[in-house]
């Protein structure tokens, strides 16, 4: 009781998200019951008191779910939708609005920001992280542009990793599979004395898709990954600490169609770099100031041959640079207030995407804050609010109001309401995506122009209840979310005919093409609503059981693309059960299932399927050490078609996985 007493008197509501990972498993729990989070409005809150709802993916749910891969992590939320295919990164993606260029979500990283200034996306294959270096996943299932800006239009995806303290020592893992799957990753750290490390390495390969040789768009691609990814903190006195993360990726990928001479099997490489560094101060119990920095670089390098004639070069350089400031200050006993502000720079640059353009970017700026008022004894209200200028908008400000109102011990109902925005990316805002032979321009892609930014009005009514005698935590909310300006991309032409939609801009110098190209537009208006529903349920005799489950409607104005309305499943599921065994065996069964939707764009109708995995662990040894054996099945099922109807299948994988720790 003691110990609980002393988890309770932590200040743990004043925990920057940057220094988010030294919040230890244990201190997660209020005597075992609701776990803490960070993300929703950047003080550490119960989700009874939290203004948004947050799924909460623990470690333990991450190494029993078998996955392999961080986007894939995201199945276990309700309401995401996840799919792969071999052309670009995974997408992710909330409620619907998805296509091959899913940007829509504020993706952190130990609390830097991992989308691309290029067109928004998350490379989540490249991440420097491996999956075993996540200590769990916060994240915030609605918009949140309140509390992270201009790109938590959808949510926020908050992967916290493990700090030194809370994983020593050394270790090694080594997995082989079936589909060219091997991985193979050395971990080592110290935690004694003030100075603390951690330092993971880590190879992984795989071929996720195989040519199959059925059409054009039938691609294959095989992955090679090298991940490094190193942490120092120091404690300097009783008050302040330093902290460094310094992380590298580099992939070597193949991709292409046999039978398609205009995307032949060619290499795809590229490397993300970054550093960051950070200070906190503690001042007092409860109040916190940090500082920090971050820079990261990427350079994707795909050069080939169209006909065996015309080059192509899909080069893309990207980098970074971030510093923000934030402070967590009680104003009374029942007033907690956070507020920080922050300034980046972008730069991007494309011969390919962006020709003419050279490297495009710009700075952009924010101030933030968040008030928790205890306005009564049952009655919680949140206020906060964002100001940000982006380089490619105006001044923006993105407010919410939420109310929490406890009407019985741990059963709270939340009623929010606010407005976000989404910024343009450079792709499309300033696309000019050329194809060049011999001097000449053969053909022309994407094209932007200027545009406004696309806003959500969003309004939500949740219930979070904790039934500690049956050990079940619920996690349910009705939502309505009304979108303007939505962002999509139109067939224009240069030399339109009275029926056709005119490009922005005349057709490039030396153009020999077929006189049209796909121009970014404000299109219109569009209504997502929806229900969730995420139950976790603790039983000593079944184990652990977590399920998830959306329903979602979405409407469109006329003149936005028809296929919107379907770009989301009617219903998802996901149930992910975990046992122990006697024998110090351990069994887990993930399934995931969802109706047919619509990926937008590059993609196409995503026939209906379900998907189950199934893995079986035995640990040995001492139990500090974390020694075990797995098996993991994954898609036991049988195939199914991701992202495009039968042209990039899912098959059956299997792998075994060894773990050794000293």
């Amino acid at each position: 009781m003691a110990r609980k007493l002393a988890l309770l008197c932590l200040p743990l509501w004043a925990v920057p998200p940057a220094f988010a990972q030294e919040i230890t498993d244990e201190s997660l729990f209020v005597d075992n019951a609701l776990p803490m989070v960070l993300t929703a409005s950047r003080m550490t809150q119960s989700p009874l008191d939290a203004p948004a709802p947050v799924t909460i993916i623990d470690r333990e749910m991450i190494r029993a779910s078998g996955f392999t891969e961080v986007q894939d992590l995201m199945r276990l939320v309700p309401g995401f939708m996840v799919a792969d295919w071999p052309s670009g990164p995974p997408m992710v993606v909330n409620n619907g609005l998805g296509d091959a260029n899913s940007r829509r979500l504020q993706v952190l990283l130990d609390g830097r920001s991992v989308y691309n200034p290029f067109n928004g996306t998350v490379d989540w294959s490249s991440l420097p992280i491996r999956v075993d270096d996540i200590e769990r996943i916060e994240v915030v299932r609605g918009p949140n542009p309140a509390t992270y800006g201009a790109n938590s239009f959808q949510g926020v995806v908050n992967i916290i990793t493990l700090s030194p303290r809370q994983e020593h020592g050394k270790s090694v893992m080594l997995s082989s599979g079936t589909g060219g799957t091997r991985e193979a990753a050395l971990r080592a750290g110290n935690a004694e004395g003030p100075l603390e490390w951690r330092l993971s390495l880590s190879r992984r390969e795989a071929v996720n898709y195989r040519d199959l040789g059925v059409d054009n768009y039938n691609l294959g691609e095989s992955i090679q990954r090298d991940v490094l990814n190193g942490q120092i903190a120091y404690q300097l006195n009783s008050r302040d600490e330093l902290r460094f993360q310094v992380g590298m990726t580099r992939s070597d990928d193949t991709t292409g169609a046999i039978i398609d001479t205009s995307n032949p099997p060619h290499p795809r490489t590229g490397q993300n770099n970054f550093f960051q560094a950070a200070w906190r101060r503690s001042t007092a119990a409860d109040e916190e100031m940090s500082l920090q920095y971050y820079h990261f670089d990427s350079q994707a390098r795909e050069p080939y041959l169209v006909d065996a004639t015309v080059p192509v070069n899909l080069d893309v350089n990207m980098r970074r640079d971030d510093l923000e400031f934030q402070q967590t200050h009680p104003l009374a006993s029942n007033l907690r207030s956070v507020w920080g502000a922050g300034v980046r720079q972008d730069k991007v640059s494309s011969d390919h995407y962006l020709a003419g353009e050279g490297e495009v970017g710009g700075t952009q700026w924010q101030v933030f804050g968040n008030l928790a008022w205890q306005a009564a004894p049952k009655w919680l209200i949140n206020a906060g609010g964002m100001v940000e200028k982006h380089y490619f908008t105006d001044t923006l400000f993105s407010p919410r109001l939420a109310a929490n109102y406890s009407f019985l011990p741990s059963h709270v109902l939340r009623a929010s309401t606010g407005r976000g925005y989404r910024a343009p990316t450079a792709f499309e805002e300033l696309s000019r995506e050329e194809y060049v032979y011999n001097g000449a321009v053969v053909e022309t892609g994407y094209w932007g122009q200027h545009l406004k930014p696309e806003q959500v009005d969003f309004r939500e009514i949740g219930y979070v209840g904790y039934f500690q005698e049956m050990g079940l935590r619920v996690d349910a909310r009705l939502f309505w979310n009304d979108y303007q300006n939505y962002i999509d991309d139109k067939t224009c032409r240069f030399a339109p005919t009275p029926d056709q939609f005119p490009c922005s801009t005349p057709a490039p110098a030396n153009y020999t093409g077929s006189g049209k190209a796909f121009q970014f537009i404000n299109s219109g208006n569009i209504s997502v609503e929806g229900r969730e529903i995420q139950l976790d349920w603790r039983n000593p005799l079944v184990g652990r059981m977590v399920l998830g489950y959306a329903h979602t409607h979405i409407g469109a104005e006329r003149r936005v693309d028809q296929d919107v309305p379907k770009s989301a499943p009617v219903d998802s599921i996901s149930l992910l059960w975990l046992r122990n065994l006697p024998g110090r065996f351990a069994a887990s069964v993930g399934f995931y299932a969802l109706t047919p939707m619509m990926w937008l764009n590059d993609g196409d109708k995503q026939p209906a399927y379900h998907r189950t995995d199934i893995r079986l662990a035995k640990q040995f040894g001492k139990r500090e050490s974390g020694n075990e054996v797995a098996l993991t099945l994954q898609n036991t099922g049988g195939n199914y078609a991701e992202f495009r109807t039968n042209d990039y299948v899912v098959e059956r994988r299997s792998f075994v996985t060894l773990r050794l720790g000293w």
